[in-house]
């Protein structure tokens, strides 16, 4: 499938959604730094000690990653009054849907803000979308539902093709 325009960067009235960029590096490595116990359990790209080098090169190597159609395409979620690293979003193009993941810094949790730039995200992508969460991450699956996603069954996955993980779907916006 063709992967669509997409939006440069997104806003809402708390968050700006955008390209990776080298700008908020150190910001980026704060919230990882900060948020790995939160993280740690359900990823596993998840460490205690990213350097500000290895956040640099992420930021780099996801920015290439955009050009590329068949490569996910990540945004970071960054609070619009501070420039705060609250999270990320990535669209990974299948056969005409995308897969979804995303992690919030855990100092943002809670407040809304991550479902708040995920809709807007997931309203401007014009295909259906799916999500898989860890069994056990309830915060991921009450933001799915918080973000129109609907419970579709389980799914097996690479991460561990032994457990089944909960499915959701999201119709593109407007055709709920």
């Amino acid at each position: 499938m063709p992967y669509p325009d997409l939006p440069r960067t997104l806003s809402t009235p708390r968050t700006l959604v955008v390209r990776p960029a080298p700008a908020f590096a150190q910001q980026l490595q704060q919230a990882l730094l900060d948020s790995y116990a939160l993280h740690q359990p359900f990823l596993a790209w998840a460490k205690p000690d990213w350097t500000l080098k290895e956040v640099q090169e992420t930021l780099q190597l996801s920015a290439e990653e955009f050009l590329d159609p068949a490569k996910e395409k990540r945004y970071f979620v960054l609070a619009a009054d501070s420039g705060d690293v609250i999270g990320c979003i990535g669209l990974r193009p299948g056969n005409d849907e995308y897969e979804v993941g995303y992690w919030a810094n855990q100092a943002s949790s809670g407040q809304g803000l991550m479902r708040e730039a995920l809709t807007c995200l997931l309203d401007a992508v014009d295909a259906p979308v799916w999500l898989t969460t860890d069994i056990d991450n309830l915060a991921s699956q009450r933001l799915a539902e918080h973000a129109g996603f609907v419970a579709a069954g389980s799914h097996l996955t690479e991460i561990d093709p032994s457990t089944p993980r909960p499915l959701y779907r999201r119709a593109p916006a407007g055709r709920g």
